[in-house]
């Protein structure tokens, strides 16, 4: 054989070494990143993703006129929030739905406001007086007591507030935040906030939980006053961004630059010199090997399981975990095609009702500027926990499908009107579900990995699913990794 019939040499793995890496740049990732590079410039991070775009679930369009989500399509507005947008330059960029604009629940033909304060419970007529009474008397601490083990939210609120209140309030709620079946998340995990609450008082009941808690936020705040650089903002307001929530990971991707990278998907992570760990990549250019002191997971369950099954076996655990599919549909309408002028947050709607649309949110109503003059954007959410079939419908269904809850609830009576298709997006694997069991879940995938000191396990199945529940970790974990690489830099030290 002559040299020139020789194979070619095999191509070489180039290797980089960092700090901390970060798997994944949806929300949780890419907050985090942006964290360590601002408040800890000393360490070299590196963020990857596999998508060939930031951002993860959060998806914003913008196109003739309309500018809709395909994923998560609001945030409630909290201090880390606004000083992440702050700090990304999106200050001019936030806008503010009007905290006056109520939610609204369909219930035999009519749609009903939910109350926004106390002030607005004489009027509020969608309860019988049997449930407002059961439920007034629950919430003042006339429940039975907690039984053993985990609750449903069914059975917490069922026992706290009665069968109406679940039915015709909090099982529509659940669809719309979850997509889940409220007979299977467990309360503790899935709404901590409210569960918290009945152990503030002596009555276990949810308004003395309430008023204690407003009490302590109360002191919380002049402990801590907020910061007088920062936009303001009422109770109850929900939050987005000029062109969407995906302005946030991509304003952030602008200012880390290459400290980002797409399409890099993670085949395995092993244990390498000195307690550090090698990462490996399929990338574009090649196979890249990235040693590190500290992993930071921020990916579904599955691709987490997928990427440490080789270190820590026992990680299977999250497995369990399921996600539910989903449909986000984005359709526009006439506004002189509606019963009336729409002014609120949207609907839900009952799962006793047998309508598939689990809920929709009036956009352009919340955030003017979304739809052109003329129209009316709406995004539904159809599928779910208790709709899996959904999965195997084509967009033209789905599409059809939600037309026709929108027609029936919203538009006037016999309207032919075709519905502008603005955006669909079907979403296999959607939202994780805090289901009963999942603490424990969690708990195990941890104990797989108390010998993998240095990687810390994120993402939205682990902290919570809400937009800004994943900023709030990102920016609560990165001072807890910088101090951890730190010791390990001087643990290095110390042995050189």
């Amino acid at each position: 054989m002559t040299l020139a019939d020789s194979p070619p040499p095999a191509a070489k793995t180039e290797t980089t070494s960092v700090d901390v890496l970060i798997i994944g740049s949806g929300i949780s990732g890419s907050s985090l990143s942006f964290n360590l590079h601002k408040h800890h410039p000393q360490l070299k991070t590196l963020t990857t993703e596999a998508r060939s775009v930031v951002g993860g679930n959060v998806i914003s369009r913008k196109e003739n006129g309309y500018v809709w989500e395909e994923g998560p399509n609001t945030f409630q507005p909290s201090e880390q929030i606004m000083r992440l947008a702050v700090d990304v330059g999106l200050k001019d960029d936030l806008v503010l739905a009007d905290s006056t604009l109520p939610r609204f629940v369909y219930w035999d033909d009519k749609l009903f406001a939910l109350p926004l304060g106390p002030q607005d419970i004489p009027t509020f007529r969608l309860l019988s007086l049997p449930g407002a009474i059961r439920a007034g008397l629950g919430a003042l601490g006339f429940v039975l007591p907690a039984p053993r083990g985990e609750e449903t939210v069914k059975q917490f609120i069922t026992r706290h507030l009665g069968s109406e209140v679940f039915e015709k309030m909090i099982d529509p709620f659940v669809s719309g935040v979850y997509a889940g079946d409220p007979s299977k998340l467990a309360m503790q995990s899935a709404f901590k906030k409210i569960f918290a609450l009945t152990k503030l008082g002596g009555t276990q009941g949810i308004l003395e939980g309430g008023i204690i808690r407003i009490g302590q936020k109360k002191r919380e705040r002049e402990q801590n006053p907020p910061d007088e650089d920062l936009p303001t903002w009422k109770g109850g307001a929900l939050g987005s961004f000029k062109d969407g929530l995906a302005m946030l990971p991509n304003a952030i991707q602008r200012q880390l630059g290459d400290k980002i990278k797409l399409q890099w998907r993670l085949v395995d992570v092993e244990r390498a010199e000195n307690g550090m760990y090698k990462a490996v990549f399929e990338t574009p250019e090649g196979t890249r090997d990235i040693t590190t002191k500290a992993i930071a997971m921020t990916t579904p369950a599955g691709a987490t399981v997928r990427a440490l099954k080789n270190l820590a076996p026992g990680i299977s655990a999250l497995e369990k975990v399921y996600y539910p599919p989903v449909w986000s549909v984005s359709l526009a309408y006439p506004k002189s095609e509606f019963k009336e002028p729409l002014r609120g947050f949207g609907n839900l709607i009952p799962r006793k009702l047998g309508i598939r649309t689990l809920g929709t949110i009036w956009s352009s109503v919340l955030f003017p500027g979304r739809a052109p003059e003329d129209m009316e954007l709406l995004l539904s959410y159809i599928g779910g926990a208790r709709d899996v079939g959904i999965k195997e419908l084509s967009e033209e269904e789905v599409v059809k499908a939600v037309d026709g809850d929108v027609k029936r609830i919203l538009l006037k009576d016999g309207s032919q009107v075709e519905p502008v298709v603005v955006g669909v997006r079907r979403w296999e694997r959607a939202i994780p579900q805090y289901n009963l069991g999942h603490e424990g879940v969690l708990n195990d995938a941890l104990k797989a990995m108390e010998d993998c000191e240095g990687i810390f396990l994120g993402g939205n199945f682990v902290h919570g699913v809400a937009f800004g529940d994943c900023v709030s970790w990102g920016a609560e974990y990165a001072p807890r990794i910088a101090d951890y690489v730190s010791v390990q830099t001087g643990t290095l030290l110390n042995k050189s």
